[in-house]
């Protein structure tokens, strides 16, 4: 798996930045708005744990999964004393083979063995994190698998990489460097890491995903998610100007209009289950 070569420096890597930090603070501040004290909450891509270990904190019971066995690791080590975290592997491009893997953990209340603690009821909502919907190939599956696990009126939320990237536009065309600078304008590009084979990553639009999830859910907000600050290959450009970030930073969480999604680095959006 590609990611399992981030995982030992990950949190170095990214976690402890400046900007990291401040972008997964305006995410909790969405979630706490759905996501209460006792809530059965399903995390898809995990990573490391960290917003897994933030929900726990606050009394919330998560199904923190990642396809990636080197995140789960890290999150292991990260949530080992967190009794209201489960971990479990799920690959979101197979979802059929991994949910028969780990059954116990995504079953509605329907279906649950009786005396299974880890499927006592479906999930009061589900999120991700961080571009990881920009690694699955097929979002309306995902739309489906996620309808037959969270309650109706529910909220499912995902961070997704935007499609035109102001910050990665601008910075690689002042620096020459037309392949980077438009790699996610077609939709779709390839993503290496160290020697793994290459892995193909998705940019969909917030409409497209809207369209996606229709038969099963209604999308009830949307905004930018880094609209004035760099994707993370740029942050020490910004973090290295304290004053320049504390500026873009502050800019950056009043700049939440739906339509400047697009031109963000991510974007957030979330839908409610329909009935």
């Amino acid at each position: 798996m590609a990611f399992d070569a981030l995982a030992p420096t990950y949190d170095t890597d990214f976690t402890a930045s400046p900007i990291a930090q401040h972008l997964r603070a305006r995410v909790h501040s969405r979630l706490a708005r759905y996501i209460k004290t006792g809530d059965r909450v399903l995390e898809l891509g995990c990573g490391t744990g960290e917003d897994a270990l933030v929900l726990a904190q606050r009394g919330v019971h998560v199904v923190a999964t990642d396809a990636s066995a080197g995140m789960l690791d890290a999150a292991r080590a990260k949530t080992a004393h967190e009794p209201n975290i489960v971990l479990a592997q799920l690959d979101l491009n197979a979802l059929t083979a991994e949910n028969a893997k780990n059954a116990e953990y995504f079953q509605d209340s329907s279906s649950a063995p009786a005396a299974s603690s880890a499927a006592q009821k479906s999930f009061s909502s589900a999120f991700s994190n961080f571009g990881v919907i920009n690694c699955v190939s097929d979002r309306a599956a995902l739309a489906r698998w996620l309808a037959d696990r969270v309650r109706p009126d529910s909220t499912v939320a995902f961070g997704v990489m935007a499609r035109y990237c102001l910050w990665e536009i601008g910075w690689h065309l002042a620096h020459a460097d037309l392949k980077i600078a438009f790699r996610r304008v077609g939709g779709v590009s390839q993503f290496t890491i160290d020697d793994q084979p290459p892995m193909t990553i998705f940019y969909p639009t917030a409409h497209q995903i809207t369209r996606e999830f229709a038969p099963y859910f209604r999308r009830v907000h949307l905004e930018p998610l880094g609209l004035l600050l760099p994707p993370s290959a740029l942050y020490p450009i910004v973090e290295k100007r304290p004053r320049l970030l504390r500026r873009l930073t502050a800019w950056d969480d009043r700049l939440l209009h739906a339509m400047l999604s697009q031109f963000a680095d991510h974007y957030w959006i979330e839908f409610e289950r329909l009935p």
